[in-house]
């Protein structure tokens, strides 16, 4: 039987070995797979989690064009590997939004190959990075053909590189928006959907799906219903669909950042009621579909506060024991 899956992502470097530390203070050996990493390949960061029992690094790259500014910027290849490769794409990707005015699908795969270009730097720099991380399949890919063609194509570089540099297939974990989750099972399977699952299928080692409740109501029953999304694609009629269920992890945040995307503690409750609520809430998502594993994600600002990075973590471990 496959271990469970527990990811965390987005983190400072004063955060990490408090992360680290509460890992190793869990069951050893881990009953999960660990995946560590925040935006950016990072050597120190490597260093810390391949050096930590059942953990694996995996950076974090970004689709908003404030956390993939450099890679958008242009190529960034030395002499002999450029000189091996077509300059068609190599400079700024166009337009100030997230989806390119034109081309997307192209230079959505040109973004996903700039980001294997940085894997592949620091690699021959000695770095071990053993998977990557993308933030995110946004939910404009249930509505928009452009947005699609642009996500499939990122998530399609990163996972295949650029076979004239030697890549080879690497697969990471994906996650995405709740909306998408939610809509992308119904779909009809029109040609750029197909190929949207496709690119989906080809990259995601997991797909994280980014379940982010406001902390009110029956934590259990909030739970149950957030499997929602989860269960449709395990029940649809594709062979891709079933498949990204059974890889399908459950996203969560550690709640103190009151944000519409990220919801949490919105109330402002105590630490003992968010503790006892986050696990009600696994308690409940696990009953009404059991996941192949829980991350978290943002351990920045107000989620960074020790107690709060400690209880989160802790919430993991308890969280895939349950599942193992």
């Amino acid at each position: 039987m496959a271990k469970p899956v527990a990811v965390v992502a987005a983190f400072s470097a004063g955060v990490l070995p408090r992360i680290l530390d509460t890992i190793a203070g869990g069951p050893q050996p881990p009953a999960a797979d660990w995946f560590l990493g925040t935006y950016g390949v990072n050597k120190r960061a490597s260093e810390l989690i391949c050096a930590a029992p059942g953990c694996k690094y995996a950076p974090v790259f970004g689709i908003q064009p404030h956390t993939s500014a450099a890679a958008r910027e242009g190529r960034k290849l030395p002499r002999a590997q450029a000189a091996k490769l077509d300059r068609t794409r190599a400079g700024h990707i166009p337009g100030p939004g997230v989806v390119p005015p034109t081309d997307q699908r192209a230079w959505g795969i040109e973004l996903g190959r700039r980001f294997r270009d940085q894997i592949r730097a620091n690699r021959d720099k000695g770095v071990q990075v053993d998977a990557w991380q993308f933030d995110e399949v946004i939910s404009q890919v249930v509505s928009d053909a452009r947005a699609r063609a642009f996500v499939g194509g990122i998530l399609r570089g990163l996972a295949e590189g650029r076979r004239k540099l030697e890549d080879r297939l690497e697969q990471g974990l994906v996650w995405t928006a709740a909306m998408a989750v939610s809509g992308l099972p119904g779909l009809a399977i029109v040609d750029d959907v197909q190929r949207f699952w496709e690119d989906f299928d080809r990259a995601a080692l997991f797909l994280v799906g980014e379940e982010y409740p406001v902390f009110r109501d029956d934590a259990a029953d909030v739970g149950r219903g957030l499997a929602a999304g989860h269960r449709a694609l395990l029940a649809s009629g594709g062979e891709i669909r079933k498949s990204l269920g059974k890889r399908y992890v459950v996203g969560m945040t550690p709640g103190w950042i009151d944000s519409e995307g990220l919801r949490g503690n919105v109330d402002g409750q105590p630490f003992g009621f968010v503790k006892t609520w986050r696990r009600g809430f696994i308690q409940g998502r696990c009953a009404g579909q059991a996941p192949r594993g829980f991350g978290q994600f943002n351990f920045v600002h107000e989620n960074a506060r020790p107690p709060r990075v400690t209880e989160a973590v802790t919430a993991l471990h308890e969280a895939t024991e349950r599942l193992a």
